[in-house]
């Protein structure tokens, strides 16, 4: 009976820290979403330019991304220590750190955007992306900045802050569009385009929101107040990037397959590409849920690692493994059974409706290993054991993933949805591997506590 009370309490834990990150997460998801939605009415050529514009820039903002992250696992550990020193310069070297990155990403994006035409994309695609791929590009200064203050604010186990930023700043983003896409109150109607403008506006907003909000808490003013040019540290800035850039890698060589993906699948043209758009919106919206439900395991896992409780740690990961594969498993039967229904929400073209219902069946295979892997790798995150998932990762998405689905797709003639089952098999292999890893490191370090 007292081990049932136990697992409650760890369900009920993560979920409580969850829930938050969930809903921030699920609402950018949301807003893609519609974006998707709204440039969908346009036509599938505008639909195609967003989906290659995103497909690209999300790569190259997930390696900014995936260095913040590092801030959660080591404040988390300091915080419950009571280092508060630590915390203020962790922070402030992790926003500083964040805005470099941003610039740099910022000027990889504009060169990129010159080599698209040697891709084999369909020329009217790539005449109608400009203007989209240079707003949100731009838009990931402001949101790196953001995303310092979210993974700060999580090591110190908020969440709250966060969401409420996050769907304020969604709700914003969706009336920008109405007024810049279609030229809704008096707004220029800018198609596609203001997609991007509504992006840029709303990310901005984000950072600003933060600053506000820690100001004016007494709580957390602390940390800002502590700020001092000679609290720059590079000590600490290379404990982030020793954290953060195998995150960041692992995380880019994932997208990086998907990225892949929607070059394979545009090679069987616009139609494909945009039900490609749909589909990955939707594997977004998905997976955001459980990377809320991991992040909650980073913040829990690592606040556990600072007390050296072994007994938590795997509670915690448990916990989190198992609501992670019941939320997967809830999207498994609405994209095997309802996935043209959900492709309608998007377009009203037939084909590319008939597209994405049988890529959605697909998806609805891998959306359980999907959700294990992730939450698994949560847990590792918050040990702050990366460099391992990161060779995991290339095995299983650059070795397996892009590799499977191309001779699925074009040796066995499977078509699009080949291309996609190749994809899972990397999924499975990172699921298999992140969980081996885990159940490694915490029988190593349940020998150091109990053999200092």
């Amino acid at each position: 009976m007292n081990n049932i009370f136990v697992t409650k309490k760890y369900y009920a834990q993560n979920l409580k820290v969850a829930l938050p990150v969930i809903l921030s997460l699920a609402g950018q998801s949301v807003v893609q979403m519609i974006d998707t939605m709204m440039v969908g009415r346009l036509g599938p050529v505008p639909l195609a330019a967003v989906s290659l514009s995103c497909s690209i820039i999300t790569n190259v903002m997930m390696i900014g991304m995936g260095i913040a992250m590092a801030l959660t696992p080591l404040v988390g550990v300091r915080f419950v220590q009571n280092d508060n020193k630590a915390v203020a310069s962790l922070f402030q070297n992790s926003l500083l750190l964040n805005f470099v990155i941003a610039l740099l990403s910022t000027l990889l994006l504009v060169g990129i955007k010159s080599l698209l035409p040697y891709m084999g994309q369909p020329a009217s695609v790539l005449s109608s992306l400009d203007g989209y791929y240079y707003w949100v590009t731009f838009s990931l200064i402001p949101f790196m900045i953001f995303f310092a203050f979210k993974q700060f604010m999580e090591g110190l186990g908020n969440t709250l802050y966060s969401m409420l930023i996050t769907i304020g700043c969604n709700i914003l983003n969706v009336f920008l569009n109405f007024g810049f896409i279609y030229g809704y109150m008096g707004f220029p109607e800018l198609g596609a385009t203001g997609a991007g403008v509504a992006t840029f506006v709303s990310r901005l907003a984000m950072p600003l929101s933060f600053l506000v909000i820690i100001s004016c808490r007494k709580k957390y003013r602390y940390y800002l107040s502590a700020f001092s040019i000679i609290k720059v540290s590079l000590t600490q800035i290379c404990e982030l990037l020793k954290v953060g850039f195998p995150i960041a890698t692992q995380m880019t060589l994932e997208l990086f397959s998907l990225t892949m993906i929607t070059i394979m699948m545009g090679w069987f043209g616009a139609a494909t590409l945009a039900a490609n758009q749909i589909v990955q919106t939707m594997i977004g919206f998905s997976f955001m849920i459980s990377n809320g439900v991991a992040s909650a395991s980073t913040i829990l896992v690592s606040h556990d690692y600072g007390r050296k409780n072994i007994l938590d740690i795997r509670l915690h990961t448990y916990a989190g493994m198992h609501i992670g594969v019941l939320v997967m498993i809830c999207f498994a039967f609405l994209y095997g059974f309802g996935g043209e229904l959900v492709a309608r929400m998007f377009t009203a073209n037939s084909e590319v409706v008939a597209v994405s219902a049988k890529l959605f069946i697909v998806v609805a295979f891998f959306e359980i290993f999907d959700g294990l892997q992730i939450t698994s790798l949560g847990a590792l995150r918050g040990l702050a054991e990366v460099k391992y998932p990161m060779y995991y990762a290339f095995v299983s998405y650059i070795l397996i993933a892009i590799p499977m689905g191309y001779v699925a797709a074009f040796v066995f003639d499977m078509g699009a949805q080949g291309v996609l089952a190749g994809f899972s098999f990397g999924l499975i292999t990172a699921g298999m591997l992140f969980i081996r890893r885990f159940r490694r490191v915490v029988n190593t370090l349940k020998k150091q506590w109990q053999n200092p």
